[in-house]
């Protein structure tokens, strides 16, 4: 097979894959590993796909339109409950606590049993999750300019008051993780979580296992500066051992 042959054939399979790793693309054109990354480079730098760790992703499927927060609480419900019970288990009682935008994290908030806490959030579906929790939990709603897609309240009137306050943990979703950047689809939102982040003594990310290598928008957070990824059980070992240089990783 000749190269643009095969070059052809690697942007063929990542777009009707979306994403596609090294050694399925080896096998599939009959190429060693070594020459299937050099290709995936090529083909990144040109701007044909995008180059992750392990593989490659489409295009198409990294630029993708925002779903609003109705359309993904009916993905990966597993997975989300899944890694919003571990988080829900962190916090101690007595603490203060950020719980930032996504759906994980309003699954996380209902699955609360702590018998005392202040939950700040600047999510209206975080706040009625945290609202409808049979324990009665100090709540505080920081309000803002509205963002209909996720529900968020975001830019100067949120990030003021969120940067008045201390939380002794925060949690964020993303909707993407790539190599040491957590990304997101708005640059406002971005720095909003980033404002809680860095108020709190420990930081952690909430996420699905469908979140790892993949891009959004705005990278508004090194994972490397939080204190732990909490994911699934059956994300890959290859993930974790890649996404461990950065942070601890949870996923038990």
């Amino acid at each position: 097979m000749l190269k643009q042959e095969r070059l052809n054939k690697i942007i063929s399979v990542v777009d009707n894959q979306e994403i596609a790793i090294v050694s399925d693309l080896a096998k599939m054109v009959g190429v060693s590993k070594m020459t299937i990354r050099r290709d995936l480079n090529e083909l990144d730098q040109t701007g044909k796909l995008l180059r992750v760790h392990g593989g490659a992703q489409s295009i198409a499927s990294s630029q993708a339109a925002e779903k609003n927060f109705n359309e993904k609480r009916e993905i990966h419900v597993k997975e989300k409950k899944e890694v919003a019970a571990k988080a829900a288990k962190l916090p101690k009682d007595g603490e203060t606590i950020y719980i930032g935008p996504g759906t994980t994290l309003e699954f996380m908030a209902s699955m609360l049993e702590q018998t005392k806490l202040r939950i700040v959030t600047n999510s209206i579906p975080v706040f009625e999750a945290a609202k409808s929790n049979s324990n009665n939990y100090d709540l505080v709603l920081i309000g803002g300019s509205y963002r209909r897609t996720s529900g968020a309240c975001i830019g100067a009137l949120a990030n003021a008051d969120l940067r008045s306050m201390g939380y002794d943990r925060a949690f964020v979703d993303v909707n993407g993780i790539v190599k040491n950047s957590l990304m997101t689809a708005n640059m406002e939102e971005g720095l909003t979580q980033k404002i809680a982040l860095d108020r709190a003594v420990h930081k952690y990310v909430v996420s699905d296992k469908f979140k790892l290598n993949k891009n959004d928008f705005f990278n508004f957070y090194k994972l490397s500066d939080t204190d732990c990824l909490i994911t699934n059980p059956s994300v890959a070992n290859k993930l974790v051992d890649y996404y461990g240089q950065f942070t601890k990783i949870d996923n038990s």
